[in-house]
């Protein structure tokens, strides 16, 4: 699992405390800036609040005071367990399932990683208890037995798989920024209406002659139509494999990665043989839309297979490309419609909303739009694409770091490639 030349200690050693937050509920209130946050807030060593993140008051926030500093680790032991995260100075409240380690340095940085090793996970979840909910107690935290080595070892380790995470959160503020770019682009021109007109002046605000729309019950530009996305756009539905089919491993250049509904964001380590069945296969560019579950979610970037609860979505005649598919399922109110007409009490089945996807539609101003915003998609694509190579390289080198196997040199190597091959960022 880890170098054998380095020192043995228990992890309790190295912190100044190992602690968890609040047994219980607090009082939540509105408008605070403190968020309450458990271990499903730990992501790849950020603190993440979303809109569910409940918030409480700064007297709350006093009574349960923790001391965290630059060298503390959040670390989730319960459900989840593994998940990390740096403190970074955010105003937050910690719940049960937050476990915090507070280090006497910054060999914080170095065990975010250790922690991630294979041996690392398994034994967290080993000496968990409990059968569905998985509890990971203080005291198997203290007492865990971990390597320890020289500063001079541990710190070029933690740069070389920093450096890699970097580049990877950068690619993915910067499709962020891109996405939000191409979604403003998108409610400027098909929500307010205010495309260019034929003088370039934005139509709705420039006075253009907007007629209602009975069926879309809404004002739509005069000479537009209404047409289904379905008629513009071929949905096809994924394969699903019998249960013999599924395997972790890539074992011959038969098996190819198997995409599920939980996968739409990327992270898929399921193959598939596919010389056993004519599944369905996506490419990196193309869009894909969950139908079943959680539906409604519109992701790309993935390479293989896709089960049913997918649907691979293009237009066969290649007059419209995928950047206006992604554009159109990240709008709100198709996601809305999709939601509507989904059937299921507890998981849930939207095929039967493809029919009810209508827009407000003119061929001239979808073209247009199509290629404006076709070089920020290919954009989007291409970082993905190397966040995943990126990340391939990171995860391999990871345990090699760790037990010896390659040294530090050898993964600047590798690392130097990496950025070799990426190419500097310019806003379309």
């Amino acid at each position: 699992m880890a170098n054998s030349n380095w020192r043995k200690t228990p992890l309790k050693d190295l912190c100044t405390r190992i602690g968890d937050g609040l047994h219980g509920t607090p009082k939540y209130v509105e408008n605070s800036d403190v968020f309450f946050i458990n271990g499903n807030n730990l992501k790849n060593g950020n603190i993440v609040i979303t809109k569910d993140t409940k918030t409480v008051t700064d007297i709350e926030l006093e009574n349960n005071y923790i001391k965290l500093d630059k060298n503390t680790l959040l670390l989730s032991i319960n459900g989840t367990l593994g998940s990390m995260a740096f403190y970074n100075n955010e105003k937050v409240m910690l719940g049960k399932s937050a476990a915090y380690l507070n280090f006497k340095s910054d060999i914080n940085r170095f065990y975010y990683y250790y922690f991630q090793l294979n041996g690392v996970q398994e034994y967290f979840y080993n000496v968990a208890t409990g059968s569905t909910i998985k509890n990971l107690s203080l005291k198997s935290i203290q007492d865990f037995i971990v390597s320890f080595p020289e500063e001079k070892e541990w710190k070029p380790i933690a740069k070389v798989l920093s450096d890699l995470d970097t580049k990877i959160e950068l690619n993915n503020k910067i499709n962020y920024e891109l996405e939000a770019m191409a979604k403003t682009l998108y409610d400027y021109w098909f929500v307010q209406f205010d495309f260019p007109n034929e003088k370039g002046k934005p139509y709705k605000s420039s006075g253009g002659k907007m007629v209602f729309n009975a069926e879309l019950k809404q004002d739509i530009p005069d000479g537009w139509e209404v047409k289904t996305i379905s008629s513009l756009f071929t949905f096809q539905k994924g394969t699903e494999p019998g249960s013999s089919e599924y395997q972790n491993n890539k074992e011959t250049n038969k098996h190819i990665l198997f995409h599920r509904v939980g996968d739409i964001y990327g992270g898929s380590n399921t193959y598939i043989n596919s010389s056993n069945i004519d599944y369905r296969i996506i490419g990196e560019s193309d869009v894909i839309v969950t139908f079943d579950g959680s539906v409604g979610k519109v992701g790309f970037g993935l390479n293989g297979a896709y089960s049913s609860g997918l649907q691979k979505i293009y237009d066969k005649s290649g007059k419209y490309n995928n950047a206006l598919v992604y554009s159109l399922f990240n709008d709100e109110r198709i996601i809305a419609i999709i939601h509507q007409y989904a059937t299921g009490s507890i998981i849930l089945h939207a095929s039967g909303s493809i029919e009810h996807l209508t827009i407000p539609f003119k061929e001239s101003v979808y073209l247009k739009f199509q290629k404006i915003v076709n070089p920020i998609y290919s954009k989007l694509v291409k970082n993905k694409k190397e966040n995943q190579q990126l990340t391939a390289i990171r995860d391999w080198l990871l345990p090699m770091l760790m037990n010896g196997q390659i040294t530090v040199g050898e993964a600047e190597e590798k690392l130097s490639m990496a950025a070799e091959a990426s190419v500097e960022y310019k806003k379309p």
